[in-house]
């Protein structure tokens, strides 16, 4: 029998460890990713005060606590309208894709009323249509996106309904990426409270959704477009940071809002508001809650 000399003992034996090494390593690697994309909703939210609103919901928090200061009817399903598309913003940043290229098909041209204008063949980093989705609630660059992560409006519907499971929003069914009336394209205030306080988490989120104004282009920068918000808040507000806007003839008018003024950071949530009446609602909240 050949005698294994000690030299090549050694060399297994190290071999041996860096193997066990690396498999441990991607083991705890695995288990930080899983344990990463768990999301844990807070079960305990208390609604403390039910003021008359002139909005058909209403839901007012600090961000970082478990108590709805002010709230009314946070369980109702609604129309959220274009307030589905923090949803539609929350997928694309977590796609990790936003420095994709995405082209524009026809389908994505195909959406009404609000539009940013782009044209099929376009192309577009889908950083710059999360823009115009956000901020001037571009429904092409939106579906665009969507198709763009899935394929189709459908699947891409699936990825929006399986996201809010994750979130806990036991009451929201979306349809589209854009918030059209299409099917039961419902959510609640509580609800979209949930989803704001995960699409706060995101840097990019938080730096769209407070742009006033800007200009995308295509990638090869020959079309320019001017994107505005329709959030007043952003121009009127000094302690308005975001952050979606909404509106259909069955929605009315929605908006997710967000605050800060020193330490006190502030959400609300406003759905199917009387016309105008949203931005009232936001000041008059957002004083209690950010200058007491």
């Amino acid at each position: 029998m050949r005698r294994i000399k000690p030299a090549h003992l050694t060399i297994v034996f190290i071999v041996m460890c860096l193997l066990i090494i690396l498999s441990m390593m991607i083991h705890m690697t695995q288990k930080s990713h899983k344990q990463s994309k768990k999301i844990v909703a807070i079960k305990s939210y208390k609604v403390v005060n039910v003021p008359f609103v002139e909005a058909q919901a209403f839901l007012a928090k600090e961000t970082n606590s478990s108590v709805i200061l002010y709230g009314r009817n946070v369980h109702k399903k609604l129309s959220p309208a274009s307030l589905t598309k923090v949803m539609t913003a929350v997928l694309a940043v977590e796609s990790g894709k936003l420095n994709d290229i995405v082209t524009i098909t026809k389908e994505a041209t195909l959406v009404e009323p609000f539009k940013m204008g782009a044209k099929v063949g376009d192309k577009f980093l889908m950083r710059d249509l999360l823009i115009a989705t956000m901020v001037s609630s571009s429904n092409d660059a939106a579906m665009a996106i969507a198709l763009h992560l899935s394929g189709s409006n459908g699947r891409f519907a699936n990825m929006m309904n399986a996201k809010a499971k994750e979130l806990g929003m036991s009451n929201t069914h979306f349809t589209n990426p854009c918030g059209f009336d299409t099917g039961e394209n419902v959510s609640t205030a509580y609800d979209l409270m949930l989803l704001t306080q995960h699409a706060i988490q995101s840097e990019d989120i938080n730096t769209i959704a407070n742009y006033r104004r800007t200009v995308v282009s295509n990638t090869a920068k020959t079309k320019h477009y001017k994107i505005k918000t329709h959030n007043k808040l952003l121009e009127y507000n000094s302690m308005a940071i975001g952050l979606k806007t909404g509106y259909t003839a069955k929605a009315g008018p929605c908006l997710i809002a967000r605050a800060k003024d020193g330490g006190k950071d502030a959400i609300l949530i406003i759905l199917h508001s009387d016309r105008g009446a949203r931005w009232k609602i936001s000041k008059k909240y957002f004083d209690l809650i950010l200058k007491q």
